[in-house]
């Protein structure tokens, strides 16, 4: 089980570096400013809601099951819930904060994603355990 989640781990990681080369290649980006976007824009808009999912959707159906299992979503649904969930906690968590004085600059969004990837870790430790 582990080591299919590691292969799988592996595999998204080698196609966003080709995608931020392929970028840097043929754009008129420098390559770590490619790397940069890529790499930013997964942390932003897709990790925290994909942390989200296993908190709400604590199991996954696998793909060679038929039979309905209750509270389980296959992959594809959580890859949309997981831009959908980004799009819509990231957004509302820096403009709460900013409402309550926090300054919107790279370092406090970037702690604000991490917080929030964070606690879900937690909670979904905390659900397994």
């Amino acid at each position: 089980m582990k080591n299919k989640w590691l292969y799988r781990t592996g595999i998204a990681i080698a196609v966003l570096a080709v995608a931020s080369l392929v970028i840097g290649g043929f754009g008129a980006l420098e390559y770590s400013e490619s790397f940069r976007i890529v790499f930013g824009s997964v942390y932003v808009l897709f990790l925290p809601g994909f942390i989200l999912t296993f908190v709400f959707f604590p199991r996954t159906k696998e793909f060679d099951s038929k039979e309905k299992e209750n509270g389980a979503i296959d992959w594809i649904e959580r890859i949309a819930l997981s831009f959908a969930l980004s799009i819509a906690i990231v957004p509302l968590a820096v403009f709460y904060l900013n409402l309550i004085g926090v300054k919107i600059n790279l370092l406090n969004s970037f702690l604000t994603i991490l917080g929030i990837i964070a606690i879900s870790l937690g909670l979904v430790y905390w659900k397994r355990k």
